[in-house]
């Protein structure tokens, strides 16, 4: 038993929109996965830019500064009222002090040949236990430290740069210092790498944290932060040995379960690294917005064009309903009340598509040309003619009977050819009547004379004869033909064709007859 698809109870031909609606739903929420995975690579290209942005402007201001203190210090160490032992000490820190506030430092300072620093309203202090300062006088090379509690009150944090000071035979006399204010530093991370939401962190030259826009400890050594950190492509030891070595690079790292971008830096003039740090979920927080307001528009787009399918679909089904009717209907007409179980459409199809034309001819059957026929003349021009030929073949049995029935059969296809040929030609129709008798509805003809020329030209054509098995038939029709007035019904027509044909049979036959 064939399955069938179901109906509703209105007897129509009903489909389910559950899948549709199911494969929509699977269909928008991949494709927010797509959107949500391509926003997470583009969050992952963004963090590269905005770390190493905030790596190009961090480093920047801080060498700069650094650089320009180490300028200021050589070019007050250039001349003799301050490199000149002569010159007493007083002096020169009065005019240091004068600068001190203008070039924005914590302080600048003398400190003479024998490591004592001089400042106004202090007294001279010792700096021999310094390294820094030991390493100056020793090798006479200018020195930035890392940052350490100075200041009178011994607890002010600041960064120091240090010059020596030589006289022009080449002797150090002392040295010159300024100190950078620690908030200073501070203020650059936070203002550099705030602008993208990025993380920046300054160490120092053995690795210890010196100022930070994150929560980690002063002092604390960097290594013992990131030992806590899953890294990807490296680990803490390769990486402490880039960072002693001056070496830039960068890294991606699992922080606080956000995958985070890291890239570092050495400060020209100095031991100290920067360290500035994206991560995705800052990025990605950033974007949401606007992968939200396409997820939106996706999410509604699916919808529409959901529905404008399903009312496609709908459409369809009522087409489908219709010709599915038209189907039954046949099969009633074929099969009465004894229609075969194992009877489907497809085989109704066949028997009726079969029925729609003669085998043998390729023309219409009987029924189909007057169908066909009927609404070719309603919509006929009336200022053109139209005409009706009832086409014989007069030699039919004489055929049959001399070149048996496959000769009868070459000679209907024939004629059955031609016909079609003026069917075509003439915007018309052709049908078999019966067994040697044909019907031709011609249309869109200019007048009765080119009636007759079209008449005179397939007389000649339908007389002729037809090789075959060696063997050559001779094929002839009559034609009764009737010109269609306007309103007039397709039997009236026929019928008068069939009066025409009959004059032509009874007076010689071979031509035709116009009524």
């Amino acid at each position: 038993m064939n399955k069938k698809t179901p109906k509703n109870k209105n007897n129509s031909w009903a489909i389910s929109f559950s899948p549709l609606l199911r494969y929509s739903a699977i269909f928008c929420l991949l494709t927010l996965a797509v959107i949500l995975a391509g926003g997470a690579v583009l969050s992952a290209g963004q963090m590269k830019k905005d770390a190493q942005a905030s790596l190009a402007s961090v480093h920047a201001q801080t060498s700069q500064r650094v650089k320009e203190s180490i300028t200021l210090l050589e070019s007050l160490a250039s001349l003799p009222e301050f490199y000149d032992p002569a010159v007493p000490a007083i002096d020169k820190v009065k005019k240091l002090d004068q600068m001190s506030p203008y070039f924005g430092y914590l302080m600048i300072c003398y400190v003479d040949s024998d490591i004592t620093v001089y400042s106004d309203g202090s007294e001279p202090a010792s700096l021999a236990s310094r390294d820094y300062m030991q390493q100056l006088f020793s090798t006479g090379e200018n020195q930035v430290t890392d940052s350490f509690a100075a200041g009178a009150d011994g607890v002010t944090l600041n960064y120091t740069v240090a010059v020596p000071l030589r006289t022009p035979q080449g002797n150090i006399t002392g040295c010159l210092f300024c100190s950078i204010y620690f908030d200073e530093v501070v203020d650059i991370l936070e203002q550099s790498a705030g602008i993208n939401g990025s993380d920046a962190t300054l160490i120092g030259s053995k690795g210890q944290i010196m100022s930070t826009t994150t929560d980690m400890p002063y002092g604390d050594p960097i290594m013992n932060e990131l030992r806590d950190t899953h890294l990807f492509g490296t680990t803490s030891d390769k990486l402490q040995e880039q960072l002693l070595a001056a070496i830039s690079g960068d890294f991606w790292s699992l922080t606080d379960g956000s995958p985070a971008y890291t890239v570092y830096q050495r400060v020209e003039n100095t031991g100290w690294d920067v360290l500035c740090t994206v991560k995705l979920a800052t990025v990605f927080a950033d974007i949401l917005p606007s992968l939200l307001l396409v997820s939106g528009l996706t999410v509604i787009l699916c919808i529409g064009l959901m529905l404008l399918l399903r009312h496609y679909i709908a459409g369809q089904m009522k087409v489908v309903d219709v010709l599915v009717h038209s189907v039954e209907e046949l099969e009633k007409k074929i099969y009465q009340n004894e229609r075969p179980d194992d009877m489907d459409f497809n085989e109704i199809i066949r028997l009726t598509s079969t029925g729609l034309s003669d085998s043998l001819t390729g023309v219409v059957t009987r029924s189909v040309f007057f169908n066909q026929a009927s609404a070719q003349l309603k919509k006929a021009d009336p200022d053109r003619v139209s005409a009706l030929c009832f086409v014989d073949m007069d030699n039919l049995k004489y055929i049959n009977d001399t070149y048996g029935h496959s000769g009868g059969d070459v000679a209907l296809k024939s004629v059955g050819y031609i016909l079609r040929e003026y069917e075509k030609k003439y915007d018309g129709v052709v049908g078999r009547y019966g067994g040697d008798e044909f019907v031709l509805l011609l249309t869109d003809l200019d007048d009765e004379a080119e009636l007759r020329s079209v008449l005179d030209e397939l007389v000649l054509r339908l007389h002729s004869e037809i090789g075959s098995a060696g063997q050559r038939i001779p094929v002839q029709c009559s034609v009764g033909v009737a010109v269609c007035r306007p309103d007039a019904e397709l039997e009236q027509v026929i019928a008068q064709a069939d009066e025409a044909l009959y004059f032509v049979k009874e007076n010689g036959k071979g031509y035709y007859k116009i009524r």
